[in-house]
């Protein structure tokens, strides 16, 4: 059993540092043909996209993972009542998402950016929940091929649209063509597993998913707005010039919590499936997770500016203010991640849903006020200094409620 973790494990390591590598070579592309301000709106309009994608899923892809690590029997009616349920939302957020630009006053250019990706929302919520299903039967495998179809389209096409010198809204579409051909992929090899996606709704799954999917939804929507609130900020409350350096810093990062995320998600089906075991497991998942945070924190610090001159242009290196505590929140978002996926495995996502609701109140409140001042280094001191008072919290009720970390079986 842990050869398979192990190797899900590597899977979707791989997985998720070849993509953002593809996604960087977009942002790269954009950077030197479009100049920082073609990427502060490439990336605003994502940071929408993110927003309402993970708004879109209702919060069930967690919930699909853990009970159909569980049940595998019901996983193709329990994944046909998620995509209902969040394909009706999606297609509402759709609608929101397009009208955005015109209601918050963003230029021409922006908003058309904003109407185009928004169709992206509904393939992506639906890629989230098969997904979900894939890590449930602990094969993951097909969604680094669902990946592979995305990413050659939105790479091959979007550069080529740069190339071909069509802009920003050309790019943008490639990248929705792109996760269409994901969905496409993934229904294909869901087939083969034997899980069928259906619209003839089932109403025991309906019933079951719409009476836990609350919680879960709503945490879903205080932990997108944690991480992107600062994005939305800054791009109201500074330039979008410095939305482009903050987001060039900030895709760094990303690339930081790739590997951890991937131990944690490899971890989570397994942990949700069968609880039972010793507390042993925990303070070495913690401790591999400091090894794959901390020296990666210490690298990017030292090389901060010969960094950012190298991935952009020379004067990207004005991001290196906000880069080095970007790049240190990478640790204690490791162990917060690990312990989330133990409070949902034990059914306390009442308390992981208090806690990202506390942390959102009060990432919001600093940003508010360091922001004006300090733009985008004070938006990056903020998302360093919650990070760690999210994971003190996380480890204050771990203490107080002695939930022990279910166990990975050591035996092959």
């Amino acid at each position: 059993m842990k050869r398979k973790v192990a190797a899900n494990a590597a899977v979707l390591a791989a997985l998720r540092v070849g993509a953002p590598l593809c996604s960087l070579a977009i942002v790269l592309a954009v950077s030197r043909r479009l100049g920082a301000e073609g990427l502060g709106r490439y990336s605003l309009a994502y940071a929408y996209l993110a927003l309402f994608s993970l708004l879109g899923p209702l919060g069930l892809p967690s919930l699909l993972t853990r009970e159909g690590a569980r049940d595998r029997n019901g996983l193709g009616r329990l994944l046909s009542s998620g995509v209902l349920l969040g394909g009706a939302v999606s297609l509402a957020l759709t609608l929101l998402m397009a009208a955005i630009g015109g209601v918050t006053g963003y230029d021409a250019a922006t908003s058309r950016a904003l109407l185009i990706l928004s169709a992206g929302i509904l393939p992506s919520t639906c890629l989230i929940c098969f997904e979900a299903v894939f890590l449930a039967l602990e094969d993951t495998t097909p969604i680094a091929l669902a990946a592979l179809a995305e990413h050659a389209a939105k790479v091959g096409l979007g550069l080529a649209a740069l190339v071909s010198g069509r802009g920003i809204n050309a790019v943008l579409a490639a990248a929705v063509l792109g996760r269409f051909a994901a969905c496409g992929v993934s229904i294909g090899l869901l087939r083969r597993r034997g899980v069928r996606v259906s619209l003839a709704a089932d109403v025991a799954s309906l019933k079951s998913l719409a009476t836990l999917a609350p919680v879960f939804a709503a945490t879903s929507v205080c932990a997108t707005l944690y991480w992107r609130i600062d994005v939305l900020l800054l791009s109201r409350l500074r330039s979008v010039a410095e939305v482009g350096y903050y987001t060039a810093a900030y895709r760094l990062l990303d690339l930081a919590t790739l590997l951890p995320q991937s131990l944690c998600q490899a971890l989570y089906p397994r942990v949700a499936g069968d609880r039972a075991g010793e507390s042993r497991w925990r303070p070495v998942a913690l401790a591999s997770l400091l090894l794959l945070t901390v020296p990666v924190a210490l690298a990017v610090t030292i090389a901060a500016r010969p960094l950012l001159r190298l991935l952009y242009r020379p004067d990207f290196v004005a991001a290196a203010p906000a880069l080095v505590p970007l790049i240190w929140t990478a640790v204690p978002w490791a162990w917060s991640r690990y312990h989330a996926c133990l409070l949902v495995a034990n059914d306390r996502q009442n308390a992981d849903l208090a806690i990202n609701a506390a942390m959102l109140a009060v990432n919001a409140a600093l940003n508010l006020a360091l922001i004006p001042s300090r733009g985008m280094q004070g938006a990056a001191q903020v998302t360093l200094a919650t990070a760690l008072l999210y994971g003190l919290v996380q480890l204050g009720y771990l203490k107080r409620r002695a939930l022990r970390a279910p166990v990975l079986a050591v035996a092959d």
